[in-house]
């Protein structure tokens, strides 16, 4: 049922039946996704401008015209904003209105925003909104496009249907909005699972009050980073994303969810080829991994290796060579050399791994950016993943997990997905990984019995992602075993390293949790049980040789 006051709910029911059937091109989907930032930038500006104005739109519409006070508007709007609209027909409605339905989709809606946005001077959102904008520019082809006349008009009802949503309502708020969309069969984008995310957002909180920095290596659709980031007060998040739909839609995702942008650092780029991000040690690692490495070659997983920055004098030759009077008046001098100071000192601190005697092999592992992973947290860092279950008993992986765990007790706790969240793909696992952990075991979590559920909030009719996410009570018995590390009867299991060991480094949970709600039969009570009933078919066919004796029947 759909909530009658919620506007933003009614538009996108009727917008995900329009679209139902029809399956948009690759690049379309690029134009929709930058559609909700036209929108989004356009309705966030003329609010602010209203409020600098009383409230009054005949105000904002006369200034424009007539151009007398459009300097101290600009001014105010470059400082709280951070961009200012240099045309009154940028806005997006005031374009709209300008245009027939069918005609809203063509090149003015993608050049509008792009030729007359100013941003405020250093506005580090300026450097990824250029970044949307080369990527569209990319992907854009209008003149390939202005023979599907259906296509066309499908669009453009699509991007009138978009500029109709309310930025401002809290019942379903623009940022769902822009999600369902996302996750619906028009656009089809890859999510992070509401439940993965919850669970390992729940785990960080639970083991971290600070959080200084974090980093996603595999961003997919941002859900990990940016709750984590709208948990804590962060001075920087990190993320790499190889896809470029992915990449874009985050930018965008950023945007709308007023990410500050001094705080980001995204790039795209395989982080199976380079896992670090400019030698910097996080206090949390969380991420989702791809089901599948096909995507990535053989050979740019045979190109591993460990990253660890060689050891230099480079620090002092610098600092013993730069003419520090000189720079005292460049602050943006200054600035740079504070970065480039940490980053050397990040590398000081990088632990140097070398795989020597059995473990030489390690360094043709599939999973070897694992180790990369654990060596750019900090010295009481955290790492939160989800991963393929197959990484707990594929047996090319038995050295590695014996390194993780025998070797450097890095494995702090593995916890199995039910199978009921996991839909139609192979359940997964979370593992949490610590540095410098205290206690010589690991702790084992079985959610295929002891868990409940509730319908997500953050789904909508006709999407793709599963509707379902564990409750508050499975999660918040989830976080009492693992800060207090109990065993409760067929839920969880403390296991010391040397039970590992005798295991061959086997993590499957079912190996260390039993769940098994049968009734259990001792092998000596079967085997009593077997030899009376041995005797009394003895004692039966005895007595039938009897009875056919006595009829003469042999």
């Amino acid at each position: 049922m759909f909530r009658s006051k919620s506007h933003n709910r009614m538009i996108l029911h009727k917008l995900m039946r329009k679209g139902r059937r029809k399956n948009l091109p690759l690049n379309m989907r690029y134009y929709v996704l930058y559609a909700f930032l036209y929108k989004y930038m356009s309705d966030k500006l003329k609010n602010h401008l209203m409020y600098y104005l009383s409230g009054d739109e005949a105000d904002l519409n006369m200034l424009y015209l007539t151009g007398e006070g459009t300097d101290d508007l600009r001014q105010w709007a470059l400082n709280d904003m951070g961009y200012f609209f240099t045309s009154q027909s940028a806005f997006i409605d005031q374009f709209i209105s300008n245009k027939y339905v069918d005609d809203i989709f063509s090149p003015d809606f993608f050049k509008n925003l792009k030729n007359n946005i100013e941003f405020s001077q250093n506005n580090p959102s300026k450097d990824y909104f250029d970044q949307i904008i080369e990527i569209l520019e990319d992907k854009l082809n209008f003149t390939s496009l202005y023979g599907d006349e259906d296509l066309t008009s499908f669009m453009s009802s699509y991007i009138f249907s978009i500029s109709k949503f309310d930025i401002d309502e809290r019942e379903f708020t623009f940022s769902q909005v822009y999600d369902a969309i996302a996750y619906s069969r028009q656009i089809r984008l890859s999510s992070t699972p509401d439940y993965i995310s919850e669970l390992i957002n729940s785990i960080v909180k639970s083991q971290r009050n600070v959080v200084s920095n974090a980093y996603d290596p595999f961003l997919k659709d941002a859900s990990i980073l940016f709750n984590l980031y709208s948990q804590f007060t962060m001075s920087d998040i990190y993320a790499k994303e190889n896809n470029e739909l992915h990449y874009f839609y985050s930018l965008i995702k950023a945007f709308i969810n007023e990410i500050n942008f001094e705080n980001l650092h995204m790039s795209r780029e395989n982080a199976i080829k380079s896992m670090s991000y400019d030698s910097q040690l996080f206090d949390v690692i969380a991420s989702k991994l791809p089901n599948s490495f096909d995507e990535f070659s053989k050979t740019t997983l045979k190109s591993q290796s460990i990253e660890v920055p060689s050891e230099t004098d480079f620090k002092e030759k610098l600092f013993n060579n730069l003419d520090m009077d000189k720079l005292s008046d460049d602050k943006e001098a200054l600035e740079a050399l504070k970065v480039l100071e940490k980053r050397l000192n990040a590398m000081e601190k990088s632990e140097v791994t070398s795989f020597t005697g059995e473990y030489e092999s390690l360094k043709d592992s599939e999973f070897l950016f694992l180790i990369n992973m654990i060596n750019s947290l900090k010295d009481n860092g955290l790492m939160v993943i989800s991963l393929s279950q197959n990484f707990l008993f594929k047996n090319s992986l038995a050295l590695l997990r014996k390194f993780l765990t025998f070797e450097n007790n890095y494995i702090d706790a593995v916890i199995s997905l039910p199978e009921e969240l996991g839909g139609v793909i192979r359940p997964e696992v979370v593992i949490v990984f610590r540095k410098n952990k205290s206690s010589d075991d690991v702790v084992f979590i079985d959610l295929s019995k002891k868990y409940g559920t509730e319908m997500s909030p953050n789904t909508f009719p006709g999407l793709v992602k599963r509707n379902l996410v564990l409750d508050k009570k499975t999660i918040s018995n989830i976080i009492d075993v693992l800060n207090n590390r109990k065993t409760v009867d067929k839920f969880s299991e403390i296991v010391s390293l040397k039970q590992l060991e005798e295991n061959d480094f086997n993590l499957s949970v079912s190996r260390y949790v039993d769940t098994y709600d049968g009734e259990f039969i001792r092998l000596n009570d079967l085997k009593s049980d077997k030899k009376k009933i041995d005797e009394k078919m003895d004692s039966l066919n005895e007595r039938i040789d009897e009875l056919m004796g006595d009829l003469n029947f042999r």
